[in-house]
């Protein structure tokens, strides 16, 4: 079984339980935190990766950066994938979780990349846009990316709108070379 279906078993698992308790947010928003703090720290990240400290050493690192701020689920679902040596999938299964969430709640990630900056008066109207054609709460993210010459690319999950000079440019190669 690949990681992805593994951590979108373990993702469903914990939605479950989650919701029984009504804290999904939570939980998602305390994996995400652990995980950039594992980013972050290389000890940890390699303590966590190296297969021979033992389980118990790496729950107990775990546990005391845990214990003062994290939910009694998130605690008991960390040390359940440390204990099944399974801790290299948070990073996914934080995605799952995100990504699941934002859907139970009308929620889409656009990215927008443009050529020029956007002014705010455009973001705002973007925005508006976005959110009446969509019929979702929209996460607007605009990074400028000067490569494209001119015009704008947006992203929504995995569909990819290309309006980019760019873009057209590199289809009418493709078109030519044909």
């Amino acid at each position: 079984m690949s990681a992805n279906e593994l951590a979108k078993r373990y993702g469903q698992a914990l939605l479950t339980l989650a919701e029984e308790q009504s804290i999904q947010r939570q939980v998602a928003d305390e994996l995400k935190a652990l995980v950039a703090l594992i980013g972050r720290e290389r000890l940890l990240k390699d303590c966590l990766a190296n297969p021979t400290i033992p389980v118990a050493a790496k729950q107990a690192i775990l546990d005391q950066i845990m214990a003062p701020a994290f939910n009694p689920l998130t605690r008991g679902f960390v040390g359940l994938l440390v204990r099944n040596r399974r801790a290299a999938l948070l990073a996914e299964l934080v995605q799952f979780l995100e990504t699941r969430l934002d859907e139970k709640e009308g929620r889409v990630e656009v990215r927008v990349e443009s050529a020029l900056p956007m002014t705010d008066a455009d973001h705002a109207d973007f925005l508006r846009r976005l959110t009446q054609w969509l019929n979702k709460k929209v996460e607007l993210k605009i990074a400028v990316v000067p490569e494209l010459l001119a015009g704008i690319t947006i992203r929504i999950g995995d569909h990819l709108i290309d309006g980019s000079c760019r873009g057209q440019l590199t289809r009418m190669r493709q078109v030519l070379m044909a």
